[in-house]
């Protein structure tokens, strides 16, 4: 790419693995973060590398999460506010939780699904980059029997895609693994996915990137995008006056994003939803796999030898303080699920968010309204396991390269659907 050079803003794990897959194609790249440490959203993901998930506009959720505006250690809590963009967005949100287009989205998530599984075993063999990673699929746990039937026909549904799922009775589950509780009537084990410690992957993948001579610039902050003449984007500009110019700029900034592109008179409207996870060690009976505990909505993974519970999400005005009652109902909703729930000593605690579109759909590609600006933001809780692929399509873009996800399914990711929307 010759003397071609990309300011990447965010340092997430969508950031970075742009990043690399520019810098593997000979761009000079530039990235900036404003926290001092690596602490992103990535970082607090639960830490399940779970292809073909679906999107949060589920049939369905809108009215559920209505329901839950008024139970707040509910799995998704709307704070309650007339801010004219909740409004719009949760309208919006509300009018793409059908059928028809949770399928459009589904074609598209689980052709990523197989290209990012690809495009991480591929960084991860060529960097050597020890992150805990498991080819081991998760499992979809289910405590209510009467649950099952529900979500084995999920699983199924994926099958026209390629995935395999495989459907264990609660005796069959605990003669496998005797971690889980003899109340638990079963499990839906996706068999394509893995578990990975997303901490260790985001700070390999930033030494790697050192070593290949990306240059990241930690604790500044970004407060805007700055022209030339022509109208292009040329480059970021700091808090402090200084600006760092580049022909191409992406920005990956998770849930600043949207402020960073109205600098620049671009729209990317999303909502902050706060995450939680909170760290067990001394749990006594690790689970030799991840999942989701179906009916409360907590993921959980080994890392080692500690144990990771990890949900809800909670829409509310970035700054607020973040609820300890929603960070309790973790270890409460995981006790009729796991043994020895109650064993275990809390290591760590984090909250954080994650940015949320109102189709429930990332935002991948070049901005036409502001050429040499690119996106890729707003992945929710699939910041994780769409980052990899996530890079090649963004790297691909930029330098001119032949996508290897057809265009007709991109459309479902591409910046310019906002403006039609």
């Amino acid at each position: 790419m010759g003397n071609q050079r990309t300011v990447v803003v965010g340092a997430g794990i969508v950031g970075l693995c742009t990043a690399y897959e520019l810098a593997l194609r000979g761009v000079d790249v530039v990235v900036l973060d404003r926290s001092a440490t690596f602490d992103s959203a990535s970082c607090g993901n639960a830490g399940l590398f779970s292809i073909g998930h679906y999107p949060l506009t589920k049939p369905g959720a809108s009215w559920r999460g209505l329901r839950w505006m008024f139970d707040s250690t509910s799995p998704l809590w709307i704070r309650p506010s007339f801010s004219p963009e909740l409004l719009r967005w949760l309208y919006t949100f509300h009018t793409h939780c059908n059928e028809a287009h949770m399928h459009r989205c589904m074609r598209t998530l689980c052709a990523m699904g197989w290209r990012t599984v690809q495009a991480l075993e591929a960084m991860l063999d060529a960097e050597s980059i020890d992150c805990l990673y498991r080819r081991s699929g998760w499992l979809d746990l289910i405590h209510d029997e009467a649950n099952l039937d529900a979500a084995a026909a999920e699983g199924r549904a994926l099958s026209s895609y390629g995935y395999r799922t495989d459907r264990i009775g609660g005796a069959e589950l605990r003669r496998r693994d005797g971690a889980y509780a003899d109340e638990v009537a079963g499990a839906i084990h996706y068999v394509d996915s893995g578990i990975i410690h997303p901490g260790q992957l985001v700070r390999g993948l930033a030494d790697a990137l050192a070593k290949r001579g990306v240059t990241i610039r930690t604790n500044v902050t970004v407060t805007g995008l700055t022209r030339d003449s022509s109208g292009r984007c040329v480059g970021a500009r700091l808090e402090s006056g200084e600006v760092v110019r580049a022909q191409t700029t992406v920005l990956a900034a998770g849930i600043w994003s949207d402020e960073l592109a109205r600098s620049a008179g671009v729209r990317i409207a999303m909502q902050p939803a706060r995450g939680y996870h909170v760290q067990l060690d001394g749990v006594p009976h690790l689970p030799v796999t991840g999942g989701v505990m179906r009916e409360t909505f907590i993921a959980y993974n080994p890392m080692g030898s500690q144990l990771r519970l990890a949900g809800t999400l909670e829409i509310a005005p970035v700054g607020r303080p973040w609820m300890r009652k929603r960070m309790n109902a973790l270890v409460a909703g995981a006790r009729k699920y796991l043994h020895g729930i109650d064993g275990g000593r809390v290591t760590h605690e984090w909250a954080g968010y994650r940015p949320c579109t109102a189709d429930g759909m990332p935002v991948i590609g070049a901005v036409r309204e502001l050429p040499g600006l690119y996106v890729a933001t707003g992945h929710a809780m699939m910041g994780l396991m769409l980052g990899p692929v996530t890079g090649r399509i963004v790297a691909a873009d930029i330098c001119g390269e032949p996508q290897s996800i057809d265009e007709e399914l991109l459309a479902a990711v591409r910046p310019d659907r906002l403006a039609r929307g």
